[in-house]
């Protein structure tokens, strides 16, 4: 039985009072050959209320125990029906065209996998765009500049989705996502489309602007583990691996001098130069120092 073009996974946790706006964005599309899965994590808030009351029948819901969002999206993969699939964290919201768009170029390029441009938008309406690539295919400044690809602009092909899956190590949490990408990049060319049909939406209840120094650290170890265990990514990626390395720890140092860890901060600031000399001619070696000098 052919299936839709499009399946949605959205992974939620006690979103409750953001899920139905994020939901309603999906099925609100101008494209309408999807299907919607929400995968609620454990949700303990009113989560499964708010989605009960919303009457569509592309909107599957699947209550699971609590494992975290990469168990939680592998949960949706599984049950997708979809051509290609893609994400959306409970509290982002996809614009009226980003799935048509995403239907257009995969009618053009017909990519196995492919990112599509997003925004970031404050809680007062304040629009920022993120890194924009430079070349196509992405692979290479997925590598070198760290994470700038959002889990709505992601789309994959049947055959990536029901193969490949998000590692759900707990500890892993918050760079889940990345740590996948790159094992695709090491397999697949991931295309990219400049559209801009989404959001994410920065408020501050949002998971990752939470700062635990030790499970910060310890999450990006972890990927740094998963990584160079990974006898394809290191094939394709050895000679990049000290830049990856440094990225990882330029990210921890602006983390944890924004959440005012200075000795912390300093501390991965010196292993970011150490790996990659390159880190001080970069802005977020210069957004890590004027913060600590702040302070």
């Amino acid at each position: 039985m052919k299936g839709p073009s499009f399946t949605i996974i959205i992974p939620t946790y006690n979103r409750g009072d953001r899920i139905e706006k994020t939901v309603n964005s999906v099925l609100q599309q101008s494209y309408s050959d999807f299907e919607l899965i929400v995968v609620d994590d454990g949700s303990i808030d009113q989560t499964r209320t708010k989605l009960s009351a919303i009457r569509d029948r592309r909107l599957n819901y699947f209550y699971i125990k609590n494992q975290e969002r990469g168990a939680a999206r592998n949960f949706g993969m599984d049950k997708a029906r979809g051509n290609y699939v893609t994400f959306l964290d409970s509290d982002d919201l996809l614009y009226d065209d980003h799935l048509q768009e995403a239907f257009n170029y995969i009618q053009a390029q017909h990519p196995i996998m492919f990112f599509q441009q997003y925004e970031f938008v404050d809680s007062r309406g304040n629009h920022k765009m993120p890194y924009t690539p430079k070349q196509i295919p992405i692979n290479s400044e997925l590598v070198r500049k760290g994470n700038f690809m959002s889990c709505q602009g992601v789309f994959l092909a049947r055959e990536i989705s029901k193969t490949h899956r998000f590692n759900p190590d707990r500890a892993l949490s918050g760079s889940e996502d990345y740590e996948f990408w790159l094992r695709l990049a090491a397999k697949y060319p991931i295309y990219y489309s400049p559209k801009v049909t989404s959001a994410l939406v920065t408020h501050e209840d949002r998971s990752v602007l939470e700062i635990h120094p030790e499970k910060l650290i310890t999450r990006k170890e972890k990927m740094l583990f998963y990584l160079i265990g990974n006898e394809e990514f290191m094939t394709i990626y050895k000679s990049q691996w000290q830049i990856i390395k440094s990225e990882a720890y330029s990210y921890l140092a602006l983390h944890l001098a924004l959440a005012k860890f200075n000795k912390l901060a300093l501390r991965f600031m010196i292993k970011a130069f150490l790996r990659n000399p390159r880190y001080l001619t970069k802005g977020r070696f210069w957004s890590t120092l004027s913060r600590l000098l702040l302070d």
